[in-house]
């Protein structure tokens, strides 16, 4: 797994792969995205790259590094395709688990929450990356 940190001044800064730590599904996934790709290149191939490059679209942030920063600002998340950034007072509610946390703007659970949501990977400092979130969020946020 590839985890660089960097402390500066209440600033964490880390790299987290989910593909290798978990290299069995990883490889499960490149061989779903191979196959997918392969068959429908046998009949277009054009639209045999453009699905198995919508297919690695989809899941990015599991096949690639992302990179998180916790600042006094907020939270932002360097995703292989996109940047997410919530500030702390935009944070309502958080789920913390094994291997992730997810960061939500709203109150209240909707079917909005896999779009606007933020996930975030722990990598190896688990306990040290969830002590510094709950020490940045706002008293009212919802466990």
């Amino acid at each position: 797994m590839v985890m660089d940190e960097k402390i500066t001044n209440s600033e964490m800064e880390w790299s987290v792969c989910p593909a290798k730590m978990h290299p069995k599904r990883a490889v499960f996934a490149w061989l779903i995205i191979v196959f997918f790709g392969a068959v429908i290149v046998t009949t277009n191939l054009i639209l045999g790259i453009c699905m198995a490059g919508v297919l690695i679209a989809t899941q990015a942030t599991f096949l690639f590094s992302t990179r998180f920063t916790i600042s006094e600002d907020g939270l932002l998340a360097k995703y292989p395709i996109r940047t997410k950034f919530y500030a702390w007072k935009q944070i309502r509610r958080s789920k913390f688990f094994k291997e992730a946390c997810f960061m939500f703007t709203r109150k209240k659970p909707s079917n909005l929450d896999s779009w606007t949501g933020m996930t975030v990977f722990y990598g190896e400092n688990r306990d040290e990356i969830i002590a510094a979130i709950k020490s940045h969020l706002q008293p009212e946020v919802t466990p």
